[in-house]
């Protein structure tokens, strides 16, 4: 496998990723409908968020054992960061800039409870399940965010000639991509504050020594919290 195969792979990886984002809940609508029996529709959006997330992780799976015996590789690690222990001034900084931006969000909320906030002032029981729907979707959201940064991080880095490329440029097209695609369709509360955010989740990949799992985790309380 040559290097310009590696970048077309990594490159087709990220644009099919962004379309399984987009058409994926539009399958998982079509679904939703058939539960309407629980609750006379009142949790439809639950279910709607159910089985986006559930279609998301069989897509993932398949995406990943294609990868991997087509090609010999894993969307779903590096390798080579396994094991590797990060200096305590990167911990520092992974911990500063997670903080600023819980701080960011707590500011914007005016310190309330994010999930509370997201319900808003009146809700019912049904809110609080379909709001754990929302929950189940953003964190199966996490997992394409992470494949896509490290997709594109590799492709642009090998376009530049570059085996190691410090500059995020993955977050900036993430933040161009799926950042400007959660705008339109309002994926979530504070929508424009985590659409610059993206640009932050590809500064921190880099932080992280492009570990995949730690990223996931930073990513995941950014993104729910």
């Amino acid at each position: 496998m040559t290097k310009k195969d590696v970048s077309y792979y990594d490159l087709v990886l990220y644009v099919l990723s962004f379309l399984l984002i987009i058409a994926t809940p539009f399958l998982a609508r079509l679904i939703a409908p058939l539960f309407d029996w629980a609750g006379y529709g009142a949790m439809r959006n639950f279910f709607n968020e159910l089985f986006t997330a559930i279609i998301w992780v069989l897509e993932i799976i398949l995406l990943a054992i294609f990868y991997r015996k087509k090609f010999k590789e894993n969307i779903l690690s590096n390798p080579e960061t396994k094991g590797v222990e990060l200096s305590l001034k990167r911990i520092a900084v992974i911990s500063v800039v997670t903080a600023l931006c819980i701080f960011v969000i707590s500011i914007q909320i005016r310190f309330q409870v994010k999930p509370f906030y997201d319900l808003g002032e009146k809700f019912n029981g049904y809110d609080l399940i379909n709001n754990l729907g929302i929950f189940l979707r953003n964190i199966i959201k996490c997992i394409w965010i992470v494949i896509m940064l490290r997709a594109m991080q590799n492709f642009i880095g090998q376009m530049l000639k570059k085996d190691v490329c410090k500059v995020p440029y993955a977050g900036l097209v993430l933040m161009l991509t799926v950042g400007i695609y959660d705008v339109i369709v309002g994926a979530n509360t504070l929508t424009w504050t985590y659409l610059f955010f993206y640009m932050v989740y590809g500064w921190l990949y880099l932080l992280t020594d492009r570990s995949m799992i730690k990223t996931y985790l930073l990513v995941m309380f950014i993104f729910l919290f």
